[in-house]
């Protein structure tokens, strides 16, 4: 018995890396199909720059808010019923987002692909800690998750591309559907149930200080976009957002089990870490969404000709998520960490300041240190927080990359604004894609070598405190 309960065992787990592979995949292509597809969408539906911006980054933000309920829903509720929830919730999502008539629709369409999103990451994570008890199993699990989301941001200009020039901008959304059916009903066959024994409170004050933090954080900074605003606006919503996080972070220090244990970010290894994760995520999908509109209102490239002009980027992104883990066996944590900020740092300044060919190579090197920092800087958020809390480092981690996507497009996007009007180009869109993008990219890439400076040398100092700084990578992602 024993003999075939192991064969039957593995066969499950490989099926399952197989689901969660794909889903990874389709959910990678989200992120970079939807944002080749934008110049249409403005025309088709009449969206107004704000709308545009919502569009692109909506989705990560909605699921950056809904991660941290999502991950305690899966905890207390079961795992498998959470991923099979965000299964359903994505499928009618991206049905809606194609059947939209308008720009409330669609956006309205993109928050529940983002908080399908959302389900589906939390399930996953917690799912892949009970199929996968041992570090070996573990990582290979993470690694193909990973390899999927990569791989699936690669060919997500590519593949909306082709949708919108062969096709219709429609198709972009709905192509997601008979995938993720057919991920649904192989959900029900291989995923077994699980719960956490001594799962997070299950706070509903919490749940909407998290949320009002995020939303009112992003909304005003959106807010700066729209001349004809009051001045005050923006920086009051702001403002309202900080005091809403402030609030979260005083109610969990307060809770005998947190919503979220906020005191894991007194590890300077992990805050660290994972600040580097939603910057860095932040510049590579801010400048992903800048250079697809500058390629096709500027330079009047095709849909399917700004995909490609994109793969150097998006392809070295995949590249170095898989060259991370391996380097991450030779090398402590922390070094391969740095090395890849200074390849992201350089490779960004060069897609600001250099002419087209020097920017290929700057889009090769941002994509190689952010697929790095990525790989390596999520296991040095979970390898620093003890075993009893991983779920909650898993939370910090998710929402790392999921806040850092959103909020980067809508920070360059807000800067590509402000400094085509600035500069008396006007904000029309081929202001904005021309002049604004170019000095919206510049002082991006300035600040990111200076953030890179200091977080590099306050993550060599905090390792080398912790652990020596000599580790090698113990279980590569």
């Amino acid at each position: 018995m024993a003999a075939t309960t192991a064969p039957t065992r593995r066969r499950t787990s490989h099926a399952i890396l197989a689901l969660f592979g794909t889903v990874m995949l389709v959910g990678g292509t989200d992120l970079s199909k939807v944002t080749v597809a934008l110049p249409e969408l403005t025309g088709a539906l009449s969206l107004g720059t704000t709308q545009t911006l919502w569009t692109g980054d909506v989705h990560p933000l909605a699921a950056g808010v809904a991660l941290i309920p999502g991950a305690v829903a899966a905890d207390r509720f079961g795992r498998r019923r959470v991923y099979l929830i965000g299964l359903v919730v994505a499928v009618v999502g991206a049905a809606a987002a194609g059947l939209a008539a308008s720009g409330a629709l669609l956006i309205a369409a993109r928050v529940g692909q983002g908080v399908g999103s959302a389900l589906l990451i939390a399930g996953t994570v917690a799912i892949i800690r009970v199929i996968f008890p041992d570090v070996g199993s573990r990582a290979l699990a993470y690694g193909v998750w990973a390899a999927g989301f990569s791989t699936g941001s690669a060919l997500g200009p590519l593949l909306g591309g082709a949708l919108v020039e062969y096709g219709d901008w429609r198709w972009v959304f709905w192509v997601n559907v008979p995938v993720l059916l057919a991920c649904l009903v192989a959900a029900v066959l291989v995923l077994p149930e699980s719960t956490n024994p001594d799962p997070p409170s299950l706070d509903a004050v919490s749940a909407v200080l998290s949320a009002s933090a995020v939303g009112l954080l992003v909304a005003g900074l959106k807010d700066l976009t729209q001349p004809d605003t009051a001045p005050w606006l923006a920086p009051a919503v702001i403002v309202a957002g900080a005091l809403a996080a402030l609030g979260f972070v005083v109610r969990q220090l307060r809770m005998p089990r947190p919503f979220l244990d906020v005191r894991l970010l007194g590890d300077g290894t992990l805050a660290n870490a994972a600040l580097v994760l939603a910057v860095t995520v932040g510049v590579l999908n801010g400048t992903l969404y800048l250079l697809t509109l500058r390629f096709q209102v500027v330079d009047g490239r095709t849909a399917i000709a700004a995909g490609v002009a994109l793969l150097p980027l998006a392809v070295a992104t995949a590249v170095g998520a898989l060259l991370g883990p391996l380097l991450g066996r030779w090398f402590a944590q922390h070094i391969v960490v740095v090395a890849g900020l200074f390849a992201a740092a350089s490779g960004f300044l060069t897609v600001a300041t250099a002419p087209e060919a020097g920017a290929l190579v700057g889009m090769a090197s941002l994509g190689l240190g952010a697929g790095v920092i990525m790989a390596i800087g999520a296991n040095v958020v979970m390898s620093a927080a003890p075993e009893e809390r991983t779920a909650d480092a898993g939370a910090i981690q998710e929402s790392a990359f999921a806040l850092g996507a959103g909020v980067g497009i809508a920070v360059l996007g807000v800067t590509a604004v402000r400094f085509a009007a600035a500069s008396g180009a006007g904000t029309a869109p081929e202001a904005v894609h021309g002049v604004g993008t170019d000095g919206a990219l510049g002082v991006a890439a300035v600040l990111y070598v200076f953030f890179g400076l200091a977080a590099g040398i306050h993550l060599i100092a905090s390792s080398r405190g912790r652990r020596g700084g000599r580790e090698p990578l113990a279980n590569p992602v």
